[in-house]
């Protein structure tokens, strides 16, 4: 059987990630339609409710948020944000711990600390939010979809 996350990344690292405009909407648009080709219900820009920290004054405050796709299929949920940079952002990271998903995948264009900065920015909101054992990080510019 095929996992979830080996038919996103076989999508995601068969796009030239190197110097393209439209990235977000061309990756987010082929993950679509896989979706919608495996038969789920696929959902851009998910509205969702989240919590978020004022990385300048360590506040909380609630938030609206969406996140980029969400597909459902028999009861299950895969939630994505994808991020154009080097880092997936906090409040990519916040919406993904807290979306009520099966499966969650931060995806980003990546470079510079690539994988281990990354990694570390999500254990740094993991220890706010709690633990979430579904959530997978894909770095484009090193390959590498790896459970975090």
């Amino acid at each position: 059987m095929v996992r979830v996350i080996d038919k996103v990344s076989d999508v995601c690292f068969a796009i030239d990630v190197e110097g393209r405009a439209g990235l977000h909407i061309d990756l987010i648009g082929k993950l679509k339609k896989l979706f919608v080709e495996g038969g789920y219900r696929v959902y851009l820009e998910y509205p969702i409710w989240f919590e978020s920290r004022v990385r300048k004054s360590g506040d909380m405050v609630r938030k609206e948020g969406y996140v980029d796709l969400v597909a459902v299929k028999n009861g299950r949920k895969v939630a994505v944000e994808f991020d154009n940079g080097v880092h997936v952002k906090f409040k990519s990271v916040e919406k993904l711990f807290q979306v009520d998903a099966d499966v969650c995948i931060g995806i980003v264009r990546g470079k510079t600390n690539g994988l281990n900065g990354n990694v570390e920015r999500i254990e740094e909101v993991k220890k706010e939010c709690g633990d979430k054992n579904n959530l997978w990080l894909i770095v484009l510019s090193e390959r590498i979809a790896q459970r975090v």
